[in-house]
């Protein structure tokens, strides 16, 4: 691993989606291995973290790996914030809810933003 950092890689995802889609206990449930039963409104934007080794397909070494995933508030008012943050993430992920039909819906207002 390089010097000074216990990892190869930093990687930054954010989760984007209406407000209350379950964005926050989705990454609580990857990151910690527990769900989140109350429901937390996040405020602007937060950041999850998890480490991982990935061991490869093959003989070669192991690497770390860090993951930084940003958990970004829903509301529209929240919006001008969050994009200031898409520029620095690697990939993103896009989560509505599943009894929600406009969650589903309004996937495609959040791709087009990441047009922009």
């Amino acid at each position: 691993m390089s010097s000074g950092k216990d990892y190869d890689y930093l990687i930054k995802f954010l989760a984007l989606g209406d407000s209350g889609v379950g964005k926050t206990s989705f990454l609580y449930q990857y990151t910690e291995g527990f769900f989140q039963q109350q429901f937390i409104s996040t405020v602007g934007i937060d950041f999850r973290e998890k480490r991982l080794i990935y061991r490869g397909d093959g003989a070669g070494r192991s690497q770390g790996v860090h993951l930084q995933l940003w958990d970004t508030a829903g509301q529209e008012k929240f919006r001008s914030l969050t994009t200031a943050f898409y520029r620095d993430a690697m990939g993103f992920l896009l989560l509505f809810d599943l009894t929600n039909e406009q969650s589903f819906l309004d996937i495609r207002s959040w791709l087009e933003q990441l047009k922009v």
